[in-house]
């Protein structure tokens, strides 16, 4: 248990009680949406290497400093354009890869570091949801960094928190050393969801020494390279690990010493997907940014990423199946519908299911964002009635709107719009 001089609570008008478990991302089969039965993935191992620029990584057609992830890339998926749409800086890129949004970033006396300032984030990290959700303990949660002295930590979000923070690994200073410190985190541990960071590129490019900064380049995609030789052999991860590998931000396309601006060069990054439930020898061009990561793992391993402003990279994966090896199936008599008018503090919906089974409502925008789970559990067969409030969404009352209404059910899946007016 961690033990923190508390900053100044961050307020939320949604009661600390409506936020559920993990919930899978339902289906809405008519506009693409996809469902998160059960996947192959067990493990989830993000790579990110800062500071690379597009034109020295996979924006060069001939790759001459990252072979090795060129070489993976045609067992995996990668996504151009990938961008950082945000600060092109690392103090609130790392933060907005964590929480799968742009989050504001804060200081607080940190006892762990002698009582110095520290910075943390203020929104939920993917450390929190995976540890909370999941019921994961600390060891099972790490995050692998060179030694910074005092490593910047997650939320201080009242319904998660310290209690919920990763493992914090800082050892080493060179990416070799981190990547060396976290193959014998990976051999105690067997941690289930693992984020490496490796600091050199961007360092290297700092430094203004060319050959320095594409050496580090090509030490990167080396580790990269040995990373997934290394999950292959392990029978803890081989087959059932998904690893992500990206970047906080690129540089100047006119100065590659530098970053932080809203050029070409500083906006694109790179993502690329290897795992068993990534479609394979993909190159997606649906543009997409650093915030869709967080929600992609919680996808994956079955937890909610509420706050994240980002959207699961469902056009990379394969079309996930339920337990039984089945996909799931649009079913005449599972139903939704909305009661009543459609505005007001609660809205009412009731769901008929035509068997016992566990039962998922969730909400989302039209464009496959999630905005509430209203329900979650064991029904038995027959009408049930359910409500969402709209008003106790986190970060304020829901917008007015077509949203999608989604009830699965057992291998069934059912979905219907509705409007909503504040």
């Amino acid at each position: 248990m961690h033990h923190h001089a508390l900053p100044p609570p961050v307020r939320h008008t949604r009661p600390r009680g409506f936020r559920g478990a993990a919930t899978a991302m339902a289906a809405v089969v008519a506009i693409g949406l996809s469902t998160s039965h059960a996947y192959d993935t067990e493990n989830v191992i993000v790579v990110i290497i800062d500071g690379v620029r597009y034109s020295e990584g996979f924006g060069d057609t001939s790759h001459t400093y990252v072979p090795r992830m060129s070489g993976l890339a045609r067992d995996g998926a990668i996504i151009e354009p990938f961008l950082n749409d945000g600060y092109t800086y690392t103090s609130r890129a790392i933060p907005a890869i964590w929480c799968g949004a742009w989050t504001e970033v804060s200081t607080f006396t940190d006892p762990d570091c002698g009582g110095t300032q520290n910075n943390y984030s203020r929104s939920p990290t993917v450390f929190e949801y995976f540890r909370k959700q999941l019921d994961q303990p600390e060891e099972e949660c790490i995050y692998v960094l060179k030694d910074v002295g005092c490593p910047w930590k997650a939320s201080f979000d009242p319904d998660y928190g310290p209690e919920y923070w990763p493992m914090y690994h800082s050892e080493g200073y060179t990416d070799l050393a981190v990547w060396g410190e976290a193959q014998t985190v990976l051999a105690t541990y067997e941690p289930k969801f693992l984020m490496l960071y490796l600091a050199e590129v961007d360092q290297a490019g700092h430094s203004g020494d060319w050959a320095y900064y594409t050496r580090a380049i090509a030490t990167a995609d080396r580790i990269v390279g040995e990373i997934w030789d290394y999950l292959q052999a392990d029978p803890a991860y081989a087959g059932r690990t998904t690893m992500f590998v990206t970047n906080d931000h690129g540089r100047h396309t006119y100065d590659w010493t530098g970053h932080g601006c809203d050029c070409a060069g500083c906006r694109t990054i790179q993502l690329l997907a290897l795992g068993p439930d990534i479609v394979p020898g993909l190159v997606s061009t649906t543009p997409r940014t650093l915030r869709d990561i967080t929600p992609t793992v919680g996808e994956l391993l079955g937890f909610d990423t509420e706050d994240a402003t980002g959207a699961s990279l469902l056009e990379i994966l394969k079309p996930a199946v339920g337990a039984d090896g089945r996909l799931p199936v649009a079913r005449a008599d599972l139903r939704i519908v909305p009661l009543g008018v459609p505005f007001g503090l609660r809205r009412d919906f009731m769901l008929s299911l035509p068997c016992p089974g566990f039962t998922a409502l969730t909400v989302h925008t039209t464009a496959g964002h999630l905005v509430a789970t209203p329900f979650r559990g064991w029904l038995s067969a027959g009408d049930h009635q359910v409500h969402w409030y709209p008003a106790e969404a986190r970060g304020g009352a829901t917008a007015a709107g077509v949203y999608i209404l989604t009830v699965e059910s057992g291998p069934g899946v059912a979905s219907t719009l509705t409007v909503h007016l504040p």
